[in-house]
């Protein structure tokens, strides 16, 4: 069954293949031993990969020698366990060793344990259930705050202060927490840095990304294996200089992305990098106007990154789709960027629900434009009308954009033109000066587009000069 699951195309092609050999009956129970196996195996290949399974050993081997009587000796391995589970604040398997230790205590009749000692265990029991409860309660407002920020973009101060609840929790229970250890210090970073950098404090966001790097490298033999978390705050870092208009540090980033890649790492998880290396590399050549060089970079991931697309989270194929998309866009490929385009289009329902995908629709537009495709425009604005009258809050870029397309096709005249950018040039600039509007204008600079369809001057030119503004304000 193995062997045919290696060299078959689909499950169809291994059904039928096994079953004309040995039968339809013995398909169901082959399958289940194969899983049991093949799970035993990947147990035993990765039993001494990480410090939880190095403390879930010392606890079974204690509880082995419990039940054979070695009751010296379980104690002795327990507090190897013990040892482990507090230099590395395993506070869930500190609170379970703990327990055990006092059962047996008490099993084996106390021995010559006094209730001094036996009370200062308990304590320590006490006091480890109260950190495990303080850190449940962080992962529990992180994790929220994620969810919000996940499905839902920061477009304007009302929907800024619905995050306070989560503020005003996770400040207070920051002040009320007595132990402050690396756990409990890293989330209250991590949940201060995700949530400046989406309400548009990008400098306050690169403060508490920079606090959460030093604290990884003062507590280096506490990141986990993989390190999943010092992965999120390098992500951050770099959307933080993005979205600030600081490029010249994200190379110095994509080194410490790299540097990540290592063998003995699952893959998904170096899939995960390949794909931040990509996304970022892609993010700071169209902020800077390299666009040529974009558009190297996804070629030379044609085959690795784009055939293992299925393989990445919907977002980040939607993202995928997205960015290839601009990419070909700013280099004037106008068709090959309306492939990606049709490639989310084709899959909308999967997409619909990321906040990204509304800026596909808007490129569709554009595209449908630049190929001079006028027929189905008017269908096509309504029905992103409608999507976005179902939003709480509606970017201003958006409308926009809406309205400059609605007009097309535009006159040809120079003087017609110039008229129409006098009207808009003040929008134009109202959207660019607003925080709330940058989150998208990051992705595509929409209001360049526009502005060079109404100056004369080419996408490129426009490009440069914005970008020089942002970088010459971000020195300042």
């Amino acid at each position: 069954l193995y062997d045919r699951l290696e060299s078959c195309d689909s499950i169809e092609d291994v059904t039928k293949s096994f079953s004309r050999r040995y039968g339809k009956k013995n398909m169901e129970p082959s399958v289940r031993y194969l899983y049991s196996q093949i799970m035993e195996c990947l147990v035993y290949l990765t039993n001494n990969s990480s410090i939880q399974n190095e403390i879930f050993r010392f606890i079974m081997q204690a509880s082995v020698l419990y039940e054979r009587r070695f009751i010296r000796e379980a104690f002795k391995t327990l507090s190897k366990a013990k040892q482990l589970a507090d230099n590395f604040e395993q506070d869930i398997l500190l609170m379970l060793i703990r327990r055990m230790e006092i059962v047996y205590i008490t099993e084996t009749g106390f021995g010559e344990i006094t209730e001094r000692d036996l009370v200062g265990k308990q304590t320590k029991l006490n006091e480890c259930q109260k950190v495990t409860r303080s850190t449940n309660m962080h992962v529990s407002l992180y994790s929220t705050l994620n969810y919000r920020l996940h499905y839902q973009d920061i477009r304007s101060n009302n929907q800024k202060n619905n995050m306070n609840d989560l503020i005003l929790s996770e400040l207070n229970l920051v002040s009320n927490n007595y132990y402050h250890g690396f756990e409990s210090m890293k989330l209250h970073l991590l949940f201060q840095a995700s949530y400046y950098l989406h309400t548009g404090s990008y400098k306050s966001a690169i403060r508490y990304y920079t606090e959460l790097l030093h604290l990884f490298d003062e507590y280096e033999y506490l990141k986990q294996n993989p390190p999943v978390y010092y992965f999120s705050t390098l992500e951050g870092i770099i959307n933080g200089l993005l979205s600030a208009g600081i490029y010249n540090e994200i190379p110095v980033f994509i080194e410490k992305l790299n540097a990540l890649s290592k063998p003995e790492y699952p893959k998904d998880f170096l899939l995960k990098i390949d794909w931040a290396v990509f996304f970022t590399q892609i993010q700071y050549l169209i902020s800077t106007g390299h666009f040529p060089e974009a558009k190297q970079v996804c070629m030379e991931h044609e085959e690795t990154l784009y055939k293992k697309v299925k393989l990445l989270y919907l977002e980040n194929q939607l993202k995928l789709y997205v960015y290839s998309s601009i990419v070909y866009l700013c280099n004037d490929e106008i068709k090959k960027a309306n492939t990606y385009i049709k490639k989310i289009l084709r899959e909308g329902k999967f997409f619909h629900v990321f906040p990204v995908y509304r800026i596909a629709l808007l490129l569709e537009l554009i595209i449908d434009v630049e190929l001079g495709e006028y027929e189905l425009l008017d269908n096509k604005i309504r029905s992103v009308k409608r999507i976005l009258k179902k939003e709480l809050q509606v970017y201003q870029t958006e409308k926009l954009v809406l309205k400059f397309v609605s007009i097309y096709p535009v006159r040809a005249y120079d003087k017609s033109k110039l008229r129409l950018w006098k009207k808009m040039e003040k929008d134009i600039w109202k959207v660019r000066k607003d925080k709330f509007e940058k989150h998208l204008l990051n992705i595509f600079d929409f209001s360049v587009w526009i502005e060079s369809r109404l100056t004369g001057r080419t996408f490129v030119q426009v490009n440069n000069m914005q970008t020089g503004t942002a970088e010459e304000k971000a020195c300042l």
